[in-house]
């Protein structure tokens, strides 16, 4: 019988203990700092309006820069992969994706547009005057003639753009 209660007992002690701990680590959101991610999410989509054409960047100020150079614009990276011929960061969660390729940038991949239609006006969110694309679809929307792009891709539904492919030099 003294054992039971003394299991009893640890039990409840243990249960109280973590209770303690959880209450005093978590913060006011409910997320617990320890896990890792102190990203800061309600500000950085405070002030976003799903309906601007408003750049989000000016991809002159992007393509074909160093990791240093585009920090510099876009912040520093949230998270970066190397492989054998490139590397990969990400901004702003969920924002842009940048390709390193020797060094440059070289691929983007912008998905933060908002409430963006899929038209000719989406090039403005990346600092870029509207123009018409050389090839267009439903889904899709490609402009191969961009001064000092090889390629932009914007791939989505005619309401809402999901994402932007910008392609430098490969």
């Amino acid at each position: 019988m003294r054992s039971k209660q003394a299991v009893l007992a640890v039990a409840v002690l243990v249960i109280a203990v973590a209770a303690g701990w959880w209450f005093l680590n978590r913060t006011p959101g409910g997320e617990s700092p320890a896990d890792g991610d102190d990203y800061d999410y309600a500000a950085a989509f405070e002030s976003l309006d799903p309906g601007s054409t408003a750049p989000l960047f000016r991809i002159a100020d992007v393509a074909g820069k160093t990791e240093a150079e585009i920090a510099a614009v876009l912040g520093p990276p949230w998270n970066c992969e190397s492989s054998v011929y490139s590397s990969r960061c990400s901004y702003a969660p969920g924002s842009t994706e940048v390709v390193y390729i020797d060094g440059r940038a070289d691929w983007l991949t912008v998905t933060a547009l908002g409430e963006s239609p899929l038209d000719d006006q989406l090039l403005m969110r990346v600092g870029l005057k509207p123009a018409k694309p050389g090839s267009s679809s439903d889904e899709e929307r490609v402009w191969t003639d961009l001064p000092n792009l090889r390629e932009v891709r914007a791939v989505g539904t005619p309401e809402r753009a999901q994402f932007l492919r910008i392609k430098v030099k490969s």
